[in-house]
């Protein structure tokens, strides 16, 4: 018998996942989302011979209370579950409970065991690959990832802002990269007092910002013939953006890509833009695909996020490169760090290739 791992019961897995990934060093191991328990997902993460595993479900708001009073679980590895369920019961020990050995959804033969304190453990025996979900569709974002539309937004950004008086930099405009345009009209209206409704002054930079970009904006060449890969293999991919619905629409059609996408949907469509998981999880919804089977494209912190909260695996091309880049983007599963420019579309379809299988 020897220690397998260690289990975690955690309320973010999100958090929890980049905590031990980046300071601690730990890397992935598998993903797993459970079919029988539903809101189970589980992450595996290895360092030195170590397993450590991550488990988020569905909880109260007094979980973190309660998870003080009943500890996470550690799992040890023995050769024959059933036979070692067989001898522990044979013991009766007093105050030991132990329930029939079962096979678990990720591929273990386990029999859970309470000790005489309650102190809860695993013997463990993998009888099955460890799970892997097949990738079934792609999602793009769209400003910063699929077009060069950032520069046309300050600039929408910054005429919008001069027509109240108020001075708009390109520094300025660094911390809204990512975030829904929504977000950002309630910061503007909030943060500069102006005297209008979020919704109207949207409205009036969704005007300039057409008048821009319909006659200035260019697809990434590179990004371009990513999408050409996926396409050529009928691989259903769809845009999910924070930009509004019609403009979305439109820039599409500029460049030429509207035909292309299967589905689109706007940030303005769903409860909350990124970080939240909700325009991702929408357009896989659309799709007709789990979640967990769509792979993502991105280019900021937020969006990477949000994919990895929809459990989404993601390729990240950073539009800020300065470094140190977010921590966030540690958890990218394909990252290049140095944006666009080092972006490889044949590089980075092989790998997905490798995830289609």
């Amino acid at each position: 018998m020897k220690l397998d791992h260690i289990g975690m019961e955690v309320q973010d897995l999100f958090t929890m996942e980049l905590f031990y990934r980046s300071v601690l060093g730990f890397q992935p191991r598998y993903r797993y989302v459970s079919l029988n328990n539903p809101g189970l997902r589980t992450v595996f993460l290895e360092r030195g011979g170590l397993s450590l595993e991550l488990l988020e479900r569905p909880r109260g708001e007094d979980f973190l209370y309660q998870r003080n009073r009943a500890p996470n679980h550690i799992a040890l590895w023995v050769e024959d579950v059933d036979a070692e369920y067989r001898r522990i019961s044979e013991t009766a020990f007093p105050g030991l409970a132990i329930k029939a050995p079962r096979n678990t959804g990720d591929g273990f033969r386990e029999a859970e065991l309470r000790d005489p304190e309650g102190n809860l453990m695993e013997l463990s025996a993998r009888i099955a690959p460890a799970p892997c979900y097949p990738v079934q569709a792609v999602i793009f974002d769209l400003d910063g990832t699929l077009i060069d539309s950032e520069p046309n937004y300050y600039l929408a950004d910054r005429a919008l802002l001069a027509k109240y008086g108020i001075p708009f930099s390109e520094e300025e405009k660094r911390r809204y990269i990512g975030r829904g345009n929504r977000d950002m009209m309630n910061d503007f209206v909030q943060r500069y007092g102006l005297p209008v409704t979020p919704e109207a002054l949207a409205l009036e930079k969704n005007t300039l910002y057409l008048e821009i970009a319909e006659r200035n904006t260019r697809v990434y060449p590179q990004m371009k013939r990513f999408l050409e890969f996926l396409v050529a293999d009928h691989i259903p991919v769809a845009v999910a953006s924070g930009s509004a619905p019609n403009v979305i629409r439109r820039l599409l059609t500029s460049v030429g890509l509207a035909e292309v996408f299967q589905q689109v949907v706007s940030a303005e469509e769903v409860p909350n833009g990124k970080p939240a998981p909700d325009v991702f999880l929408e357009a896989a919804r659309r799709l007709g695909v789990q979640p967990h089977t769509c792979a993502v494209v991105e280019d900021s912190h937020p969006g990477v996020e949000a994919a990895h909260r929809a459990f989404m695996p993601c390729i990240a091309v950073p539009y800020l490169t300065d470094q140190p880049l977010s921590r966030t983007f540690d958890l990218a599963d394909l990252l290049y760090a140095d944006g666009m420019e080092s972006f490889d579309p044949e590089a980075a379809y092989d790998w997905l290739k490798l995830r289609m299988a």
